[in-house]
């Protein structure tokens, strides 16, 4: 038997694979981010600075400031990590829902 090669004859050349476009974010995951972004910064940054400015005052009062700056720090990682994995299942999300990218279309 002979074999048939299919070949392209076609007188255009093939495209390109297109860069994939950004994905966009929603109204609503644009609005977490920055509440995000705003809750790590205070927690982080803003509660414990805030504490440390203060002057010091009496060995039970230090105690207590000193503990909330140290649950206002761990409050704020727990923030990084639910902004992470949120963010991570929202992209995921988009991706598997994003048209499939067509090659005839310019």
């Amino acid at each position: 038997m002979r074999e048939i090669s299919v070949e392209n004859h076609s007188p255009r050349p093939q495209p390109e694979p297109e860069k994939s476009r950004p994905l966009r974010l929603s109204r609503g995951m644009k609005v977490f981010h920055i509440w995000m972004a705003g809750l790590s910064a205070l927690f982080l940054f803003a509660i414990p600075i805030a504490i440390g400015l203060l002057p010091p005052m009496d060995h039970e009062t230090d105690d207590l400031l000193f503990n909330i700056g140290v649950g206002s720090v761990l409050a704020g990682i727990a923030a990084l990590i639910l902004w992470a994995y949120q963010g991570i299942d929202d992209w995921l999300g988009r991706r598997s829902k994003a048209p499939a990218q067509d090659p005839k279309r310019n």
